[in-house]
């Protein structure tokens, strides 16, 4: 009796084996599309710059009298920014022309004696000598009054850059000196942009500038512009090793200088290959990848070249194509040569 329970438990277990073996695993498959090559998307970022850009400062030493614009102020080009203390350049100048108005007394006189002495000299000979001598002294007159003349130039041409004037029309970015200090030609008075006028400098790897077109997209504070090619860069950096390219910004766009800048390159590689997802990727042997395609309800390992992958989806190239489909995901679930049902199918990325 014993003997007999046995054997039938030994033909039970045999049965739920055997029917086991015939159940097929549930599976995800993603549907393959053979593509001609894959595109790849970079991103290079940069920065704001202003076509005119200047750090503008008094010419001569000089205390700061009075200033007309401030920081975040439009100013047309032209304008009168800030004035120094004109007071001992006034002295200096009336100083001058006294001195000038003497002189000029001084060669009147010395003319008038030279003429009555061109009519004595005919008659004695002291007269003649003394003609020599005003002579002399009218030269010594007039260069002295060209040596003034050039001194009031000078001081005319100090008292015209005791203004400082906007080169060009721009937003005053910042201002470096207050009011009553004294400013000297190498301290910065204000910083001038121009504002309509941007510009945007980007670093382009060597390998991507043949794919930068005359017209590109940049990204500035989440909005998008068209911008113009102005320059492929003539030398490459030293740090990032990347050309430094410029683009023009439309007149619209609302930008400061040393905004952060963004574009992204696109580029297309010739090879033929699949787009999968990066799910239906595993370890194979060796540092090799695999999928796993599905024929006939069985499932087969399959290795794959990998050439790119964006985050989500890799592009693979490998021999796959006698199989349309793989599994998608849950690939630790699986192993070659099982019977696989498929429950569900993804449709194929093309980029």
């Amino acid at each position: 009796m014993k003997l007999l329970v046995l054997l039938l438990n030994v033909l039970w277990c045999s049965y739920v084996v055997a029917a086991d073996e015939k159940k097929s695993l549930p599976i995800a498959a993603y549907t393959l599309k053979l593509e001609p090559g894959y595109t790849q998307m970079r991103a290079v970022t940069g920065k704001v710059i202003k076509q005119h850009e200047a750090s503008l400062s008094f010419e001569f030493s000089g205390k700061v009298q009075s200033i007309h614009f401030d920081q975040g102020d439009w100013v047309d080009a032209g304008q009168v920014i800030a004035t120094q203390d004109t007071q001992l350049l006034e002295i200096e100048k009336l100083q001058l022309e006294a001195e000038k108005a003497k002189l000029y007394a001084q060669l009147k006189l010395a003319k008038i004696e030279q003429k009555r002495f061109e009519k004595l000299s005919k008659k004695n000979y002291s007269a003649a000598q003394q003609l020599d001598e005003l002579t002399t002294k009218i030269e010594v007159i007039s260069a002295e009054h060209a040596l003034l003349d050039a001194n009031l130039q000078s001081v005319a041409i100090r008292l015209n850059k005791s203004q400082l004037i906007a080169p060009f029309s721009g937003l005053i970015a910042q201002r470096h000196v207050h009011l009553g200090e004294i400013a000297s030609p190498s301290k910065t008075m204000v910083t001038l942009f121009e504002q309509n006028k941007s510009q945007v400098v980007l670093g382009v790897p060597m390998s991507l500038q043949h794919s930068i077109n005359d017209t590109m997209t940049v990204a500035v504070s989440q909005e998008q512009y068209r911008a113009k090619l102005l320059s492929r860069g003539a030398q490459v950096d030293s740090l990032s090793r990347t050309l430094m390219m410029r683009f023009e910004l439309p007149d619209d766009a609302r930008v400061y200088a040393g905004e952060l800048a963004r574009m992204v390159i696109t580029t297309f590689t010739e090879q033929p290959g699949f787009w999968i997802p990066l799910s239906a990727l595993t370890d194979g042997v060796r540092g090799t990848w695999q999928v796993y395609g599905v024929k006939d309800q069985t499932i087969n390992s399959i290795g794959v070249n990998v050439h790119y992958t964006d985050g989500e989806y890799a592009y693979v190239s490998g021999a796959l194509s006698e199989h349309p489909v793989i599994v998608a995901n849950g690939l630790h679930k699986v192993a070659a040569d099982i019977k696989v049902e498929v429950v569900q199918t993804l449709s194929s990325r093309s980029l």
